[in-house]
């Protein structure tokens, strides 16, 4: 049987993509050439496919570690490795982004701690995060006025906002 080249995984579009996992409590790994999960079930464990040229995102949970060989599968495959808590709830990690989950793409690169440093000192100074959240919102109403007020077709529409 002729191996599978990553290119040959790539060519299901990710518009055309079904899978996406949530795991938790498993360990992820390549068995046979083939990235599974492995759950325990008593004194047994049991091995789980991963499709991965029919996935888009791995989301894992607490309890769950990778192996280095699955994350190169993955990577090869164009799959997106999402780390989350539990149920899917944030993780803290040292990213950029203030964002619901973490996410290694296969083009991520290690970003050092200091930015969670830097974002843990600002959400615990009350006057910076106060100042922080009158920036976004006032960025958010310059763009909602310009959404409502320079748009033709509502215009066209008879449809008109004052603005004060």
């Amino acid at each position: 049987m002729d191996d599978i080249s990553p290119s040959d995984l790539k060519t299901i579009l990710h518009s055309k993509r079904a899978n996406l996992y949530y795991l938790e409590h498993c360990r992820v790994l390549v068995n046979g050439g083939r990235v599974e999960y492995v759950t325990e079930a008593g004194l047994r464990q049991l091995y789980w496919n991963i499709p991965i040229a029919n996935t888009t995102v791995l989301l894992l949970g607490t309890g769950t570690s990778i192996t280095q060989a699955a994350m190169r599968e993955l990577a090869k495959a164009g799959v997106m490795v999402g780390f989350c808590g539990g149920g899917g709830t944030p993780l803290f990690s040292g990213t950029e982004a203030e964002i619901a989950a973490e996410w290694l793409s296969p083009q991520s690169e290690y970003r050092p701690t200091e930015y969670l440093q830097r974002w843990v000192r600002f959400w615990f100074d009350d006057a910076k995060r106060l100042e922080a959240a009158k920036h976004i919102q006032r960025a958010r109403i310059e763009r909602i006025r310009q959404a409502w007020t320079e748009n033709p077709r509502l215009d066209e529409a008879g449809f008109s906002v004052e603005w004060s």
